[in-house]
């Protein structure tokens, strides 16, 4: 990119470098906001029923309960988020339970946890962001209940832990195909072996595993504990998955893994049959997958008409809908709101609400293919039912949720994500060998990267970047794509031919300004590649100047902002009706002189992201993610610094 006005002389000393190894740091170390996961044997830290973490009294309608989890003795102050499965018991009224970072105020957010009936037990797995005084919040929204809280581990940016594995979903344990749990039965689960003896990729060395278990029909209300096997170890006093006679419930557990690679799983009363469901696992270093909690947010309420922009063209439909039997529903994660394109993984609370008949609900990695011979939710009619979800990625940054049987609406709300632990590259054409090379000068090592496919103007391109995309496949976040815009009047040039040839040599209008943005799409739209996973890449569109050597954009007359702008909508437009996600790449708002307001104005694209440059002398990225330097409103994901701030020979990239 032509950040800053660099002159085109110092791109081509600056491309001239030899390849270098970049060092551990930037390669697989996880950075600030990359947090990794301390996996514990399971403990109880909250029953109001008995006075433990809180007094001993039921929780009452619109109350809130602040639950201190990071006590410097199991968990410690620096610890980012929490893993707790948390029960809802002796509800005097049908409610739901909120559970979120303690804020500094009286804020409640628009998501939900738990959904319960009067009278039920109902749990979930809950991955929360620590608050204020490390503490977290859980509001009980009618009635009164009592509040169970379980804590399997935490998740930790200063200290050494494990990092995540996400995969498909595939399923290690059906005990219909064998015998139930008996009462007080315990069973002991090897994770390396899925189920009828297949491998299930889990490492020998894992230290934790994320499954979803399910208790299928019990005979009596019961409880199921998993936890790890140790030697003589007692049952723990926590509860996974509470069931009542008959009903078949399922929950997310994340549980270290215990002597031989084995968990045990308990039946409390009565007899069950039991499934366990494998989503990934964790395991010791930083090579994997890091953690990013958020604020819990909602990314999909089916029930409500949502502002179409959240829902790019291509999208199977937009809110207000139901899921009908078989149906399936490609929902975008990554590359929208918080959550950037190279995420691998989120962690979700998926409610099925209103459901016609007894169903199962499957969320996994969107692909096309086949859905997996699992299930994460199971839902009888009329009922609402939540569950946690951790699911991998999958094509165009999607996930699938597959409803089996009659109708039901869903609701998807955001608690966090994972993505390659370490910094990414910003890779283009002055890492060319030579001008015309169609070889490049590339790091090594690195979690993702951003290369350019224009060389420096739309209408050009960069010509080693096949090269420079095959390498960044390799890597061990998906790579995303850069385009370069302008709007460049009528002048001796790719881009001016162009414009001349939409807009003519007279005063342009929007109309045409509109039009040569739909150009610049089309011209990139065949030269696009192919993500490594199948699918499309994100796209960023690269908004600087304007400089007297380029980028040139329209300036000197009234409507010349508005010109700016038709381009910039003309060119999102064609990219999203191909079926990409879009964001863009510009210069910081508090800038003394930002190149987006210069080109744009006050052009507000709220519901799209941003990738920032330029930091300040110093300022270290992750202190540019914690300002509000956002140039179009949009929340911005990426922030990137050059050589002469991150000590590397290229530009890096810091995820927010």
């Amino acid at each position: 990119m032509t950040r800053l006005g660099l002159p085109l002389a110092a791109l081509l000393a600056f491309a001239a470098l030899p390849a270098v190894s970049a060092p551990p740091a930037v390669a697989a170390t996880p950075a600030a906001g990359q947090a990794v996961y301390v996996p514990l044997d399971p403990v109880r830290l909250l029953d109001t029923r008995e006075g433990v973490g809180a007094p001993e009294a039921a929780v009452g309608p619109g109350r809130t309960l602040d639950l201190r989890v990071a006590d410097g003795v199991r968990v410690p102050l620096t610890a980012t988020a929490v893993v707790l499965n948390v029960t809802a018991t002796r509800a005097s009224s049908a409610t739901d339970v909120r559970v979120y970072p303690t804020p500094a105020d009286s804020f409640v957010p628009t998501v939900s946890n738990l959904n319960v009936v009067a009278g039920a037990t109902v749990a979930n797995l809950v991955t929360v962001k620590v608050g204020r005084n490390g503490s977290v919040r859980l509001r009980n929204e009618a009635g009164q209940l009592h509040l169970v809280g379980d804590l399997s581990g935490y998740y930790d940016e200063t200290r050494a832990g494990s990092t995540y594995v996400p995969q498909a979903p595939v399923r290690l344990l059906d005990t219909r195909d064998g015998t139930p749990l008996e009462a007080a039965e315990v069973r002991e689960l090897d994770v390396r072996t899925a189920r009828r003896g297949a491998a299930s990729g889990v490492p020998a060395d894992a230290t934790a595993i994320v499954l979803n278990v399910t208790a299928v029909a019990p005979s009596a209300s019961t409880d199921v504990r998993v936890y790890p096997t140790r030697s003589g170890g007692a049952v723990p006093e926590v509860s996974n998955v509470n069931a009542a006679r008959g009903r078949t419930v399922p929950n997310l557990v994340v549980v270290a893994v215990g002597e031989d690679s084995r968990v045990n799983l308990r039946n409390a009363a009565g007899r069950t049959h039991l499934l366990a469901d494998l989503a990934g696992w964790y395991v010791g270093g930083s090579e994997r997958a890091a953690f990013h909690p958020v604020d819990p947010v909602r990314l999909l309420d089916s029930r409500e008409t949502t502002p179409a922009p959240l829902y790019p063209a291509g999208a199977p439909g937009t809110p207000p809908f139901r899921l009908g039997p078989g149906a399936t529903y490609d929902l975008l994660v990554a590359g929208r709101g918080a959550v950037p394109a190279v995420a691998g993984a989120v962690v979700l609370n998926v409610t099925a609400v209103g459901a016609t008949a007894s169903t199962d609900v499957r969320v996994y990695p969107t692909s096309g293919g086949a859905p997996p011979e699992v299930s994460n939710l199971n839902a009888v009619g009329g009922q609402t039912v939540p569950n946690a979800v951790v699911v991998q990625v999958g094509r165009d940054g999607r996930v699938t949720v597959r409803n089996n049987s009659g109708e039901l609406s869903l609701v998807v709300d955001l608690a966090g994500w994972f993505a390659a632990a370490g910094q990414g590259w910003d890779i283009s054409w002055p890492q060319c060998t030579t001008r015309g090379a169609t070889t490049s000068n590339l790091p090594e090592g690195g979690a993702f990267a951003v290369v350019g496919r224009t060389r420096g103007a739309p209408f050009t391109d960069n010509e080693c970047f096949a090269a420079q995309w095959s390498w960044a496949s390799s890597l061990p976040g998906e790579p995303s794509v850069y385009l370069n815009t302008d709007a460049p009047g009528v002048r001796d040039s790719p881009g001016g031919r162009v414009w001349t040839e939409v807009c003519g040599t007279g005063t342009p209008t929007s109309t045409c300004g509109r039009q040569y943005g739909v150009r610049i799409a089309e011209y990139a739209l065949p030269r696009l590649p192919t993500a490594p996973g199948g699918g499309k890449p994100m796209v960023w569109l690269d908004v600087e100047g304007p400089y007297t050597d380029g980028p040139f954009w329209q300036t000197g007359y009234a409507a010349a902002v508005a010109v700016n702008r038709a381009v910039i909508n003309g060119t999102v437009a064609t990219l999203r009706d191909a079926g990409y996600r879009v964001g863009f790449y510009s210069d910081r708002a508090d800038s003394s002189s930002p190149d987006w307001e210069n080109i744009l104005g006050d052009f507000r694209v709220e519901h799209l992201q941003a990738w920032v440059f330029r930091a300040a002398t110093g300022e270290a990225p992750a202190d540019m993610c914690g300002k509000d330097i956002s140039f179009s409103g949009g929340p911005v994901v990426m922030v990137q610094v050059q050589p002469e701030q991150s000590g590397q020979p290229y530009d890096v990239n810091h995820l927010c």
